[in-house]
């Protein structure tokens, strides 16, 4: 029997966990700092224990590390090196739903070196979009054509009949991470040549996308997508963007917040005694705090009555309510008023979306195909972003158990030419499939 060592029970995992144990037979240690939550998703079955464990502690991981055939990091990336060295000293693979970081990719030579495989950007964006990619750019050479332009984008929102709130999104996934990506940079390609976007800046660069049959939404650019060209096979002057997908508003509503410095998450402030009215007048500077709306009206450089004033109202922004812990960052303020706003009712349901768009030219003609994958989440069940990324990552996991993947060191889809086939195929059954459509230009 496998032994697979499942690291966090966040929002993402309960799919991860019952396709090992319900589907592949695996047994699962399921390790969380809150061991309740763990309990919950192993949920008394005979394969899987529930243990608690802290980043911090080493030495038990080690010794989990040690007992498993393969270890699986649903955690924040800054952890991922440490449990990466531990897979190392122990001679076990790694499989991560993550983008793969600076860090990971430094341990490359060594996991090389000892014959380990470490497979990052499994789940959905990273990973949905991968295999679809793929399995489009397979299609066209296979046919003896040219990649002109590949846009490819991945979304996580609330489903068309529960977008019911004036921010235009709920959390499906870890709020601090969603907030810490917003002040990524980004570079994407156009005919070959670069364009950057510094960091805090990838919501100034947003535009208009129609998908058939789906409706208009804002996409802006999604990090640096450079090291994907050569696994791609990309020509040197090819476009290339990758990008992120949300409802209209969303892009001005977050630029709006980081103007004001409510993403930032690095420094902590006395918040003692203050109420949420008084947080946002120090924001701005306001010292009346009966005219802190028109204030902000003012400083934002818009109409009394814009958009965003109504927005941080809706939030609880202009409050007289106490703030309900003594110190944090601006965007702990932030998150606490998202997090009541902004989250699903148990009836409620997401929806996640991959689109990709690939130009290419033939002998004799030129297309565009299209390849786009939409999924809604199951109400008072799994959500949609938990099984996008929970059930890659688990099949991925399965086909490293299996010996299917051939290779070794820091791996990602792009780098393993036909890993996307047997996992397309896997995720078929359970409603995860690309639609596709060419168009003759």
């Amino acid at each position: 029997m496998n032994k697979v060592l499942t690291l966090g029970a966040g929002r993402v995992s309960k799919p991860l966990v019952d396709y090992f144990i319900d589907t592949c037979g695996y047994h699962v240690t399921l390790a969380d700092m809150d061991v309740s939550r763990a309990e919950t998703i192993v949920a008394g079955r005979s394969l899987g224990t529930a243990v608690r464990w802290t980043d911090d502690q080493e030495t038990l991981l080690d010794r989990l590390v040690g007992e498993c055939d393969i270890a699986v990091a649903i955690v924040p990336s800054t952890i991922h090196p440490t449990v990466a060295r531990a897979c190392l000293k122990h001679g076990k693979d790694m499989v991560t739903a993550a983008f793969e970081s600076p860090s990971i990719r430094a341990l490359d030579a060594e996991a090389k070196d000892k014959g380990i495989l470490i497979v990052n950007e499994n789940g959905e964006d990273p990973g949905l979009d991968h295999l679809g990619t793929q399995m489009v750019l397979d299609e066209i050479r296979d046919e003896s054509g040219r990649v002109v332009s590949l846009r490819s984008f991945g979304s996580g929102i609330p489903s068309f009949k529960h977008n019911n709130n004036p921010m235009g999104y709920k959390f499906s996934w870890d709020p601090r991470q969603l907030l810490r990506s917003a002040m990524e940079a980004a570079v994407y390609y156009e005919r070959g040549r670069p364009v950057s976007v510094g960091s805090g800046q990838i919501f100034d660069k947003h535009w208009l996308l129609d998908i058939e049959g789906l409706g208009t939404f804002e996409a802006y650019p999604n990090r640096d997508c450079t090291r994907y060209i050569e696994p791609f096979g990309l020509d040197k002057d090819a476009s290339f963007y990758r990008g992120t997908l949300r409802y209209s508003g969303y892009c001005n509503n977050l630029r709006a917040l980081i103007s004001l410095g409510l993403l930032d998450s690095k420094d902590e402030i006395d918040l003692k005694g203050q109420s949420f009215r008084g947080f946002t007048a120090g924001l701005i500077g306001s010292s009346a705090p009966e005219n802190l709306e028109r204030d902000m009206a003012k400083h934002l450089a818009v109409d009394d009555n814009a958009d965003i004033i109504n927005r941080l109202r809706w939030l609880g922004l202009f409050d007289d309510r106490p703030i309900p812990f003594e110190k944090g960052s601006r965007s702990d303020v932030l998150l606490d008023r998202m997090m009541e706003k902004m989250s699903y009712a148990p009836h409620e349901s997401d929806m996640i979306i991959v689109h990709i768009e690939v130009e290419a030219e033939f002998a004799d003609r030129r297309e565009k195909r299209f390849a786009t994958l939409v999924k809604e989440g199951i109400p008072f069940g799994d959500s949609a972003m938990s099984r996008a990324v929970g059930l890659p990552t688990a099949m991925a996991t399965q086909l490293v158990l299996e010996g299917a993947v051939q290779g070794s060191g820091v791996q990602m889809p792009p780098t393993l030419p036909g890993f996307y086939k047997p996992i397309l195929e896997r995720l078929a059954p359970f409603g995860f499939e690309f639609k596709r459509r060419t168009e003759t230009l």
